[in-house]
């Protein structure tokens, strides 16, 4: 044992472990597997997610609105983080009826349809890797979300169950392009909700790095930088 570890000096421990804390931390936040991986979240709520380190790039939404055509309020929108549109559409949901949903990002272009009314955005590019599906009811409605299409992978049924309660769906280890395709309907018994009351969101980003990530990092360029300047200094020594 001692033979070995007297050709390991510190300074390639350190390297060592600088790399091999960067990797693990990048590992954390950016793996990519050949088909996405799906996780349903019943019990999540609104504000454990928002304790969550994931940064929106942008939302896809559809919601009650006042389920017309009058502009004053929307029914399909391509927001930024902030929940502000950047894109807005009207749209009347029948009562019970599916519809035709799909989301398409390319990593420069946002495009999103529900039954033929489309929205279109290039407002937002960067990396993805994540993404959430948000539904939100009163406890008279109902929002369901089922026959989810991944790049051509069909995905799990994913419903909402009556009550007054925030329900999530998370989708990860997806590439920068993808196209998510699934049928959404609306229903209400007695007064029908309006605004935001009965909606989904279709949440796009990627994790924030962990401090981990970050001290991994940190560490790989600090010792990277001490070796450059030892070798510099060796050189200068021979000259």
């Amino acid at each position: 044992m001692n033979s070995i570890y007297s050709k390991f000096s510190f300074r390639t421990a350190g390297v060592a472990l600088g790399v091999g804390l960067a990797t693990a931390g990048l590992s954390l936040v950016s793996g990519v597997a050949s088909a996405a991986t799906v996780t349903s979240l019943p019990d999540l709520t609104k504000e454990q997610f928002n304790e969550l380190n994931f940064t929106e790039l942008f939302v896809a939404e559809g919601r009650i609105g006042n389920n017309s055509l009058n502009n004053a309020e929307r029914e399909l929108g391509i927001n930024d983080k902030s929940g502000q549109p950047v894109q807005s559409a009207q749209f009347v949901w029948e009562q019970g009826t599916e519809y035709d949903f799909t989301l398409n990002y390319d990593g420069s272009m946002v495009n999103y349809s529900v039954e033929g009314t489309a929205l279109s955005s290039e407002a937002f590019s960067g990396s993805i890797d994540t993404i959430y599906i948000r539904t939100n009811e009163t406890a008279n409605s109902n929002v369901r979300i089922d026959s989810l299409v991944f790049n051509d992978e069909a995905l799990d049924a994913f419903s909402e169950p009556i009550d007054d309660e925030e329900d999530y769906l998370k989708i990860s280890d997806i590439s920068e392009e993808f196209t998510l395709q699934g049928k959404v309907n609306f229903s209400w018994t007695g007064t029908q909700p309006t605004r935001s009351n009965l909606a989904y969101q279709i949440k796009v980003g990627k994790p924030v790095p962990e401090p981990l990530t970050i001290l991994g990092s940190g560490v790989a360029l600090g010792f990277g930088a001490l070796l450059k300047k030892e070798s510099s200094r060796r050189q200068n020594k021979v000259k």
